[in-house]
């Protein structure tokens, strides 16, 4: 069954492909990961002695030489709206963030959960982005904090229904552990949800994007526009300078086939800077006609970051223009504010601390 005393190798937030062929390459049977990944998801048991359609021979085997890793829980904060964030303090030291994001009216229970530790793309009004970059997160580490934020959810009586990669970091450049994540979050061995129910939010990196369409998982789409035009969006956003917006329009009717679904474009709403009737008629210009719709965001103020949140009419203002030019448009008051838990407001106090 292969050399004892070598590294352990990790259980946690490995697709059931992968982990199949680490089971062949020690003399298993392929399927003997899926038997392992029910207890592990389903059953909620890290327990190798107690599951009991494992041979004893592999069960004893994998006591010595594999390893189920959680983050740990630093803190929890609840919000006055029923979301909660939560830190979580990696192996290494490291803190990433992630959200529960309650919607009872529709039956959602939605997670929001971080990619990377930090950003590199430094996005203007972003308090990730202000942080800079330590690295990426491994599939394990990604599939950790779905795994804990649902445990929470199910003390509560609630199960969770959706997946959204809007935390700290960029989904597109660290896609290879993403769609890692994504496989075990689809998996009827994982967490069994839908294609349809987890969504990539990027700043929009094309090859990512084309990427995802060579592969066996669909997500939903949403990239982060925030202005209709090259010139504001790269005062906001520098990696418009490497991938103007055109590269990205020119993707969407590719990806809404792909994904079967259309493509969202969400849109920061940022007092004076990009809500006014003209900026939601350069809009209705670039993209009407295109499989998408907007989902409209107004800014969550940063301590730090000056951009203030626009004023309520602006906003209704610009979706009703959009609307009457027959652009789906939809805002979204993001919740969790009074915890720092909203869209653009994830900084980990601790997240860089031994950088």
């Amino acid at each position: 069954m292969g050399a004892q005393g070598e590294k352990k190798f990790e259980l946690m937030g490995i697709p059931p492909e992968k982990l199949g062929r680490q089971f062949e390459q020690i003399g298993e049977r392929k399927f003997r990961a899926k038997q392992l990944m029910k207890w592990i998801y389903a059953h909620g048991n890290f327990d190798f002695s107690t599951m009991t359609d494992i041979p004893v021979s592999l069960r004893q085997y994998l006591a010595e030489n594999a390893s189920i890793t959680l983050p740990e829980i630093a803190e929890v904060a609840g919000s006055s709206d029923g979301s909660t964030k939560f830190l979580f303090r990696l192996q290494d030291g490291a803190y990433v963030e992630s959200v529960y994001i309650p919607d009872k009216e529709r039956g959602r229970h939605t997670v929001c959960l971080s990619s990377q530790v930090g950003c590199k793309f430094g996005c203007i009004f972003c308090a990730t982005g202000k942080l800079g970059f330590r690295r990426n997160l491994t599939s394990t580490e990604i599939v950790g904090q779905l795994y804990l934020v649902r445990e929470h959810i199910r003390v509560g009586g609630n199960d969770l229904t959706n997946v959204v990669f809007m935390g700290m970091g960029e989904p597109l450049d660290n896609l290879d552990a993403v769609l890692d994540a994504i496989r075990v979050m689809v998996a009827d061995v994982g967490f069994g949800l839908g294609h349809r129910k987890i969504l990539i939010s990027t700043v929009g990196i094309p090859e990512g994007i084309r990427k995802i369409m060579q592969t066996d998982v669909r997500p939903k789409l949403a990239i982060s526009l925030n202005a209709p035009d090259d010139e504001l969006r790269s005062k906001l956003m520098p990696i418009n300078k490497k991938y103007p917006i055109r590269t990205l329009i020119e993707l969407v009717p590719e990806y809404a086939k792909y994904s079967r679904r259309w493509v969202t474009f969400e849109y920061v709403l940022f007092g004076g800077v990009n809500d006014s009737l003209e900026h939601a008629h350069k809009l209705v210009q670039l993209i009407a006609g295109l499989p998408a719709k907007v989902n409209l965001i107004p800014y969550n103020e940063v301590e730090g970051i000056e951009f203030r949140r626009p004023d309520d009419r602006d906003v209704l203002r610009f979706q009703s223009y959009l609307l009457a030019n027959s652009i789906v448009a939809t805002i979204r008051y993001s919740k969790g504010r009074d915890i720092h838990g909203a869209c653009g407001q994830l900084a980990g106090r601790f997240v860089l601390k031994e950088k």
